[in-house]
């Protein structure tokens, strides 16, 4: 919405206010139960802007993922009509818009609930041929429904080719999907370190919601950020990404070293947690440069060039999934050769201005030609004189 948009319907708001009662404001994929069941499951978020029927430009087909869990809140949304945007976990509707015709596609690991919910928006758009999605009043809507696996050659026309790979594909995984995804924030802008769980408003907590969460969670949350994904079989760590039109202090910076070292810590106690004996393992991802096993755990996602350009900028983050456990164990590391000291950037969660307390003692003699006894000894002033002479400041 523009904020031109969005201050008509405010005033709008206002003067229902004035007749009708109470306003609330909503947000997009944040819509609590009694908002959704105002649309008794019919319920579709649309890309793009309304046209109207004479200037319909959209492609003959359209992709719609299903979310929610009870039937009478269910509420599609639209993805990108390519292999890449399916689930395994949920199911989907494909409609073309010229035939009238609609697959209704299940993924080999969405709930029975879930099935049943995308039933219900799928019979909504027949009933009510939406014009936002390029129906007519007069469209005979048909509706076929195919299992993952089964898919007729027409569903595969939709999404240009069979693709399998451009998606995680569960279906040669014999594992279970029965449980719902959680998502933690970690920060320490209260001055203690914290980690705070983010609840999707619609949730029913006696059945499980596959995909609770979307990009814009993490994506327009203040960076930099971390947020714990708990995927039951793994759990993620996902690290955001440096704003390139802030300036980065020292001070900024140390704190972000010291937030990530708590969030590492805390992600491996969280797994203990989980299970003692054989706690899940854990991953370190980065902004930008998310694998897919991670992407579809979310209804839809758009990869950011912009942003995996700015996180390729760190020396230390890397497109590859790497275990937290290793990046902590290096974080924690207390002594560096000299000529990494000297070396810029600098090793990750490094002190900048205590550079000589990484030194083994043989290195910090030959670089300042001190013993620690000797140096400890002098007055501050000297100490950061003698560091600026020698580099390690």
């Amino acid at each position: 919405s523009t904020v031109s948009e969005k201050g008509t319907s405010a005033l709008m708001t206002v003067e229902l206010d004035e007749e009708r009662g109470a306003q609330v404001q909503v947000l997009q994929g944040k819509e609590p139960p009694c908002f959704l069941q105002c649309f008794q499951g019919g319920m579709i978020v649309h890309t793009g802007r309304r046209e109207e029927e004479e200037e319909n430009t959209q492609s003959d087909w359209r992709l719609y993922c299903v979310r929610g869990e009870v039937p009478v809140e269910g509420n599609l949304l639209e993805v990108a009509c390519h292999c890449s945007s399916l689930r395994s976990r949920t199911s989907m509707i494909v409609l073309n818009i010229n035939k009238a015709l609609i697959y209704l596609w299940h993924g080999c690991k969405a709930q029975p609930h879930t099935k049943e919910v995308g039933r219900t928006a799928a019979n909504k758009i027949k009933e009510q041929c939406p014009l936002e999605a390029g129906l007519h009043s007069s469209s005979k809507v048909t509706i076929h429904e195919h299992d993952e696996g089964t898919e007729p050659m027409g569903f595969w026309d939709a999404l240009g080719r069979r693709d399998r790979k451009a998606y995680d594909c569960m279906l040669q995984d014999p594992g279970k999907f029965n449980f719902t995804p959680r998502l933690f924030i970690f920060g320490s802008s209260s001055g203690e370190f914290s980690a705070t769980e983010y609840i999707y408003p619609s949730r029913d907590p006696s059945v499980v919601n596959s995909m609770p969460f979307l990009q814009e969670d993490l994506y327009t949350a203040t960076q930099p950020v971390l947020f714990l994904v708990d995927n039951h079989h793994e759990v993620y760590l996902w690290q955001g990404w440096w704003p390139v039109e802030n300036k980065i202090a020292g001070s900024a910076r140390m704190r972000w070293a010291s937030d990530r070292k708590c969030a590492m810590e805390t992600v491996l106690q969280y797994c203990k947690g989980k299970n003692v004996k054989n706690p899940p393992k854990s991953y370190l991802i980065h902004a930008g440069l998310e694998p897919l096993t991670f992407t579809n755990m979310f209804p839809s996602w758009e990869h950011r060039d912009e942003i995996a350009e700015i996180t390729e900028m760190d020396a230390e983050a890397s497109n590859q999934i790497i275990l937290v456990e290793d990046v902590l164990a290096k974080l924690c590391q207390k002594f560096y050769p000299l000529a990494d000291l000297l070396a810029r950037p600098l090793p990750e969660g490094v002190d900048p201005l205590n550079l000589e307390i990484y030194l083994s003692n043989e290195d910090f003699e030959a670089a300042l030609q001190l013993t620690r006894e000797e140096y400890n000894a002098l007055p501050s002033w000297k100490q950061v004189n003698l560091k600026k002479a020698k580099g390690l400041f």
